[in-house]
């Protein structure tokens, strides 16, 4: 079955999900040869850019304040960040990249963009450029307060 057959053919969450599950798991498969997971590489990609505060970090990258510590816990675990206290006020933590952990952001990101690419390529020119204004139009405009990353709530 295929486009126009499929009876959820015309649902854009269903097919926004379907993409992002497909994206999601091309993207899984080239962090892990790295050594880290999806979630760590937007946290190291974030911290590359710019230093800041843990709970900046969490509002930037739209990632839960509980989900953050977890994922920096991970991320010093494996020796690719520390925290320290701000020197302004030690209850607050800035973590920052190891100067390991900026190699394997530098891994982690090649990976992906090599991944992304190899999907993006997939569309013609001017539909890769009109699929990401659209998908960037809905990040940053339409739903730039939308919810956080959050964990999973088990029952």
């Amino acid at each position: 079955m295929g486009k126009g057959e499929h009876p959820l053919d015309g649902d854009v969450n269903w097919l926004l999900n379907r993409a992002w599950l497909g994206f999601g798991q091309r993207k899984t498969a080239a962090l892990e040869a790295v050594g880290v997971n999806i979630k760590e590489h937007f946290v190291m990609v974030a911290l590359m850019a710019t230093p800041m505060t843990q709970l900046e970090l969490s509002a930037l990258v739209k990632i839960d304040k509980s989900v953050i510590t977890a994922t920096l816990d991970s991320l010093e675990a494996k020796g690719l960040v520390v925290r320290e206290p701000d020197p302004r006020d030690r209850r607050v933590r800035r973590p920052t990249l190891t100067p390991e952990g900026r190699k394997a952001c530098r891994r982690a990101s090649a990976a992906t963009e090599k991944v992304e690419r190899g999907l993006l390529d997939l569309l013609e020119p001017a539909q890769r450029d009109v699929f990401l204004d659209v998908l960037r139009h809905y990040a940053f405009d339409e739903f730039a307060d939308a919810p956080e990353f959050m964990r999973r709530v088990r029952k």
